[in-house]
């Protein structure tokens, strides 16, 4: 579904902009959205996206022998608001700088495409999925893989997170990631705010298989998925430790049985 919402916003942006360049309607209005419409479309898109953290479900999407906290609707939205804003004002740009219509609309619209490809440029290379394998946790990215065996992460972490936090925070040995000695650090920050998946789910799942090394061999089967989400959902989860940076009070009623037992047992 994300390379078909790429796809589609490209192909939008090209046929488009290639219709902006080659006509010009003398009716105002019509004019106006020939040339201007994909752009006020993203624009319209991406604020509307600025409040929305969709908690996601509290599961995982077999993949292979993975269990994939796949990428969310609100990264795929964002991208492809980007991708149709950034043709379209390329587009623009090239009929400005070539037609009448003047250098300083020409330059504003080379300015206005360049903030909007550097503001995508950011979204593609930022990690859009999270790996739990038998191996340990794998984040999947364009430039690099992060890759942390179970026995890395400190027991007790990651701390539940705030619904609309964008980070899930991991306590790590340096040793063991592979990533290059300059960035390694001894917390891990997990974008979670792309992720189509519940944050407590996600959080609960690793510290589960790190206290429960006998069930890591049966990760990426949907017997162990289903075996585990029964688990979580009966308070199973591992508390999580008394302190951390994203620790926050959740009402009892509001927060699911894992969150609830960790709470008590920290009372």
């Amino acid at each position: 579904m994300h390379q078909r919402w790429l796809l589609g916003a490209a192909t939008l942006g090209v046929v488009w902009g290639g219709a902006a360049i080659a006509f010009d309607i003398p009716v105002l209005v019509l004019d106006f959205l020939l040339h201007l419409g994909p752009t006020l479309a993203g624009v319209v898109a991406l604020v509307a996206l600025i409040g929305w953290r969709p908690a996601g479900p509290a599961s995982f999407t077999v993949r292979g022998d993975t269990f994939v906290a796949p990428t969310n609707r609100r990264r795929t939205i964002e991208v492809a608001a980007l991708v149709l804003v950034s043709i379209s004002q390329a587009a623009l740009a090239v009929d400005r700088l070539g037609g009448d219509g003047g250098a300083f609309d020409g330059v504003l619209s080379v300015l206005f495409g360049l903030f909007a490809a550097a503001l995508l440029a950011r979204s593609l290379l930022v990690p859009t999925t999270v790996e739990l394998t038998a191996e340990g946790l794998r984040i999947p990215g364009r430039l690099h893989r992060i890759e942390v065996p179970w026995a890395a992460v400190q027991p007790g972490t990651p701390w539940a997170p705030r619904l609309r936090t964008q980070r899930l925070e991991l306590v790590v040995g340096t040793s063991y990631l592979v990533r290059p000695p300059s960035e390694r650090r001894p917390r891990l920050d997990v974008p979670i705010d792309v992720l189509d998946i519940h944050p407590w789910f996600l959080a609960d799942a690793i510290r589960y298989y790190v206290a429960h090394p006998e069930h890591r061999a049966a990760i990426g089967r949907p017997a162990e998925l289903e075996r585990l989400s029964r688990r979580l959902r009966d308070g199973g989860a591992p508390p999580a430790l008394p302190a951390g940076p994203t620790v926050t009070v959740v009402r009892q009623a509001e927060a699911p049985a894992s969150e609830r037992s960790t709470a008590a047992h920290r009372r």
